[in-house]
């Protein structure tokens, strides 16, 4: 009877990718995780995101949202938009693409580093003298 259970089981976890979670094997927060730190991440190397081409030509200019998840050692090892103002122009993958390049002081948490999830803006704006 206990290999049925387990059979039945082990077609689930196959099919449908049910897994137990193993507790207190978490190594990074959840993006809705509130962390306490005594000092949050501080970006010390901010990479510009090149700007979309065919934005560019059509003269759009807009905004996005990005959350990336620090690490430990202040490199990015996630990254995702929160909002964009302008969809398919290219500038989602844009900043998505100079955010995994930034590189921060990590947060601490009792004076050693921790891992945090931190959300910063993004702009995309044409410099004056391109035609609007």
């Amino acid at each position: 009877m206990r290999i049925k259970y387990f059979a039945v089981f082990a077609l689930l976890v196959l099919f449908f990718g049910i897994a137990l979670p193993v507790s207190g094997d978490k190594k990074y927060p959840g993006e809705d995780d509130f962390v306490i730190v005594d000092k949050p991440a501080q970006m010390k190397m901010e990479v510009p995101p090149v700007y979309p081409d065919s934005a560019r030509a059509n003269n759009i200019e807009g905004v996005v949202w990005i959350k990336a998840l620090v690490n430990e050692n202040g490199m990015v090892v996630n990254v995702r938009v929160v909002k964009c103002t302008k969809k398919n122009c290219g500038f989602e993958q844009a900043a998505l693409d100079a955010a995994k390049k930034c590189e921060y002081l990590p947060a601490t948490q009792n004076n050693k580093p921790v891992a945090i999830w931190v959300t910063y803006k993004v702009e995309f704006v044409l410099a004056e003298g391109t035609e609007k």
